[in-house]
This record gives C-alpha cells, structure tokens and sequence, in this order.
C-alpha cells in the first residue's frame, strides 16, 4: 500500500520512496523514547538511547534500500502496539481496536511483526502488578483477540505462500537450509553474538551475507561458538541478577533475544544467514540498553572524572557511528558502487561477486564483469546462477570483439588493458595460448 501510494506521487523517481523511508525512520526514533520512558528509564536515558538508534549505521541498508521499507513499518507497527497495549489491557474499550489494528500492522508488513505479542507479554510478565494484570478480564480478553488475529493472518499466509515455514531458500543465499540442526544451532548461536558485535562496533556493513561469507559452525569448539555462548550466558545471568534494580536492563535482554529470535535461523532456517536489516527491531533493545548505561555513569558517579569519561565515551560513540553512517550511506548510491562495497566487506561470498558482475555487465563494463563472476565461482562452483551470467559475459564480448577471434594477429586490438585480458584469458580457454599471450603483452605494455 504503502508502494502504491509513493508511486502514485513519483512513479518510478526514487526520491518519494527514500523520503517515507527517512520519515519512518524518524517516527521510530521518536517513538524509541517513548518507550524507553515506558520500561522505566529516565527520559535523559530513553533520549539517548534513541540518538544512537538513529544514528546507528547498522541501519542504513533498512532506511536506504526501498525494500527494508517492511522493517521500518514492522517496527513502527510494533512500537505503537508496545505503547498502547497497558491502556487496552486495563481499561479496555477503544484502545483495544488500536492495540489489535497495530498487531495486524505489524504482521502484514513482516512475518517478525509476530514477535509483538511476545514483546508486551514479557513487559507484563517483568511488571511489579503481573498478577493484576494477568487476572484481569479485560486483558485475558486482549490476549485473546491477539491470537485470533494471529490465527487469521497465518491461514491468509499459508493460502498465500502455500506453506507456513519460510518459501524455497537456495543455498547460496543460506547455506544453513543444507545444515544438520546440530550445526544450525551452533552456527545460529555464534551469529547471536556476530550481531551484537556488529551494533556494538559496526566495522563489517554489507547488503548481502550469502555463501560462503560467514562458515558455518561446525562443532561447539569452534572459538565463534565458544565466545558467543560464554558472552549471551553472562548477558543473560546480569539479566536475571539486576531484575529487581534494573528492571529496565532485564526488559532490554528479553526484547533483544525475543525480537531476532524468528531472524536468528534457531526456529528455522530463513532467507539468509545473517543480514543487518534484521537487526533493525533487535536494536531498540540495544540502543536503550546503552542510552540507560551512559545515564547511569552520568548521574550516579561520584567523581566527576568518572562522569567526564563516560561524557566523552558517549560522545565519541555517537560520532564513531555517524561517521560509519555516513561512508555505508555513501555506497548506496547505485548499485555498482554498493556491491563493490559488499566484496570488499564480505570477500568469500559468492553472491556479492556475482552482483557485481551482473552489475558491471548491465552497465556495458563487459570485461570487467569476468573477473568477480570467476571469484564468484571459485567460492562456490556449483553456483548456477553466476555461470549463467559468466557465460552471457563471454557472449557478449565474444560479439563485441568478432574481430580478435576470428583473426587474433589481424585485428585490431581494444585500448582497455582489462578487455585485452579478458579476452586473453577467453582465446586461451580456447587453446590459442600465442594469441592470448599477445594480447596479455599488449595489455602490460598499455599499464605500464
């Protein structure tokens, strides 16, 4: 719907769309702080939380691509339900359409939006009143309409789709769909903790994850395992420990892991192994989590040294993050200069090489195009999709240069030292090793 109206303002023009992005960007923000008041925090702490998730550059593939629209609404949608359930769980009535309209947002913007019920359950579970609350007829009543609404939406899916599990996943996309479950479970843990790390220090960004960018975990003593296993026990243990004084940390860890659980391959093995749109819900945990540690140091230390570190940790912090924002931003300016971003992010996935050599070949870079599709096939030689494109490269330059390969001595020669060594490479496959070791000369002569 959302599509439909951006284009009915500026047809295929970009600017429409990447504008309602920013804007929902913006409300969620917005909305951040309100609910971080909402678990407690103070408003100094949810406002600074909710900076640094705006600036957060793990961010910028949902708010720069058009198609991580469906994260921002789903979060928005979920927010807003988050910040009306109290109201239409104690007093009932008009609330309780609002509560159950914004659930039903969230589900048909991303199958995630299912995790909205759990979200307001453990704040109500975590709430000092829980037995009050659980009592309550009108929010039995709520709960119930929640399911209901839940029911619907998965036969609507399933008559959709035509299944309830997550479509045909290729394994270049996910090698964790060709897993054993042990191996899926050790790999889903480690990416827990691979996506802590990134919010916490954003260095790796990329918009593509596939095959073989991150190995798969095969065995509990593989150091990725290890390390995100002994880091989430002692997240959770200081969870369960500051329940009583932080309760507000203890609501944090729970959206957190609740949040990119259906995300998270654990449940079952979704369209990627791992992307940093997908921490876009998770990261409202995050970010207050941190707002309220960098309030606590401001406001509860008694030596003002200790406040004016943790004043210069936060801010360098926000700006670390916007500096990260800004040269992530930067790439997505087409789609070339994003996927050669991606390759030299994540430099053994196949598909972020086979992108760029889809792109490089659409542009009319013909002979560059060769190069990142035979990496591409180097990682993964089973990949049919980047043979497929290899060989449209071949074609073309073969069409391109006739000349050189029907006569090799004759012809005249490009002026590129890349296109001499793509076609050097392509009369050598063809066992004209004089020609090509010709044209690899020529190719040297114009470099140096």
């Amino acid at each position: 719907v959302t599509f439909l109206v951006n284009h009915t303002i500026s047809g295929l023009e970009p600017w429409s769309y990447h504008l309602v992005n920013v804007l929902l960007h913006a409300g969620i923000a917005a909305l951040v702080v309100r609910v971080g008041v909402r678990w407690g925090l103070p408003v100094a702490a949810a406002g600074m939380g909710a900076v640094l998730f705006a600036l957060h550059p793990i961010h910028v593939e949902a708010v720069a691509a058009v198609h991580g629209r469906k994260e921002l609404l789903a979060t928005i949608f979920i927010l807003g339900m988050f910040l009306v359930h109290p109201r239409a769980r104690d007093r009932g009535g008009r609330a309780v359409m609002w509560a159950v309209l914004l659930f039903a947002g969230a589900l048909l913007s991303k199958e995630t939006g299912v995790m909205a019920v759990a979200l307001v359950a453990a704040a109500d579970l975590l709430s000092s009143r829980r037995r009050e609350i659980l009592s309550g007829a009108a929010a039995r009543g709520l709960y119930a309409a929640y399911g209901s609404i839940l029911v619907l939406y998965m036969v609507v899916r399933t008559r959709v789709t035509g299944t309830v599990s997550v479509p045909e996943t290729f394994v270049w996309d996910n090698p964790l769909v060709a897993a054993e479950f042990p191996e899926r479970l050790w790999t889903g843990v480690a990416l827990l903790g691979r996506g802590l790390g990134s919010l916490l220090f954003p260095r790796v960004l990329s918009p593509d994850y596939s095959f073989n960018a991150i190995p798969v975990v095969a065995s509990p003593a593989d150091p990725r395992f290890v390390v995100a296993a002994l880091a989430l026990a002692a997240i959770a243990l200081v969870a369960v420990r500051l329940r009583g004084s932080l309760p507000w940390f203890t609501l944090a860890v729970l959206w957190y892991f609740l949040s990119i659980l259906p995300a998270s391959n654990l449940v079952i093995p979704v369209g990627t192994i791992f992307g940093d749109r997908l921490l876009y819900l998770p990261s409202v945990a995050f970010c207050l989590a941190v707002g309220g540690a960098l309030h606590l140091g401001l406001r509860r230390s008694a030596f003002r040294a200790n406040r004016v570190l943790t004043a210069t940790v936060a801010a360098l912090v926000a700006l670390g993050w916007t500096v990260r924002t800004v040269q992530y931003t930067a790439a997505w300016t087409d789609d070339i200069a994003l996927f050669e971003w991606a390759v030299e992010a994540v430099p053994t996935s196949t598909k972020a090489h086979h992108k760029l050599g889809e792109e490089y070949l659409r542009a009319g870079r013909t002979a560059e195009a060769l190069e990142p599709l035979d990496r591409a096939l180097e990682i993964a030689p089973g990949n049919t999709f980047a043979a497929a494109t290899r060989s449209q490269v071949v074609e073309r330059l073969v069409q391109e240069h006739r000349q050189v390969f029907r006569d090799p001595r004759g012809a005249a020669l490009p002026s590129d030292p890349v296109t001499l060594r793509a076609l050097a490479e392509l009369l050598a496959d063809r066992g004209q090793a004089d020609a090509a070791r010709r044209l690899r000369e020529a190719a040297d002569e114009l470099q140096s």
